[in-house]
């Protein structure tokens, strides 16, 4: 084996396991029980190099050496329609792990837990956008979007909602009360952002058709933080608007 495997660059560990798998029996055994291959064997260790290099399962090839490469046309049209999947679906990793690392760029102190959240969001951003649209009035999903706003604005609205959020979680896990001035502070600050993003204020969307829709957005596309902050952060939430209630009551 040890000499086959050099005149294949492939390891005797890669060699028992084809074997293991009915891929790639050696053609005898001498007394020793040293596994022996021939011609052919060589011959079929490369059509599975070539098919595993096509990115074939192990299944795949399997069934392609039983069918003595039958149909290997139009089964290489598959492969090729698989592996452009493949690509289209790297390419959507790979540009949402960019727009993550712009976000929390020059912010170690992330938490890892947002990131995530962030991530998962972006997974489901077309989606979300076509759930708006359906149940939203066009102009509120324009605002929620930011569709008018460049790139780096975007960027800019989603790195300060991940820094007030992180502040927010970081005070949640330091045990500090939702009512404490340093939480209504980060909180007003995510109020903030929120408006200028739906155009509006919470109170005014809260008590209208559109904010009882935004309330009944799937979780699946929409998801949220686990349950334990998000109720930390409405009741954050509802001690700020009561602040800011009785901050605008007429004094006697």
């Amino acid at each position: 084996m040890g000499s086959f495997s050099k005149l294949t660059s492939t390891t005797e560990g890669t060699l028992r396991f084809y074997e293991r798998k009915g891929l790639l029996k050696p053609s005898s055994y001498n007394e020793k029980g040293h596994r022996s291959y021939s011609d052919e064997d060589l011959f079929r260790l490369h059509q599975i190099l070539t098919l595993k290099y096509l990115d074939y399962s192990l299944d795949e090839i399997g069934k392609y050496l039983e069918k003595d490469g039958k149909d290997f046309n139009a089964s290489l049209d598959l492969q090729y329609e698989l592996l452009l999947q493949k690509q289209q679906h790297i390419q959507r990793v790979l540009d949402t792990v960019e727009r993550a690392r712009v976000i929390v760029k020059d912010n170690d102190a992330i938490d890892p837990d947002l990131i995530m959240q962030m991530i998962r969001s972006i997974q489901y951003e077309e989606e979300q956008k076509r759930w708006l649209s359906d149940h939203l009035p066009d102009e509120l999903v324009q605002s929620i979007l930011m569709s008018e706003s460049s790139v780096e604005e975007r960027i800019e609205v989603e790195r300060e909602l991940m820094i007030a959020y992180n502040d927010l979680l970081s005070m949640y896990k330091q045990g500090l009360p939702p009512e404490d001035p340093l939480v209504q502070e980060r909180t007003l600050a995510l109020k903030l952002i929120f408006e200028q993003m739906l155009g509006q204020s919470l109170e005014e969307l809260g008590t209208s058709e559109t904010g009882k829709m935004l309330g009944e957005m799937d979780p699946q596309l929409f998801p949220n933080f686990e349950p334990s902050f998000t109720n930390y952060f409405s009741e954050a939430m509802w001690h700020l608007f009561r602040r800011m209630w009785e901050e605008n009551q007429p004094k006697e």
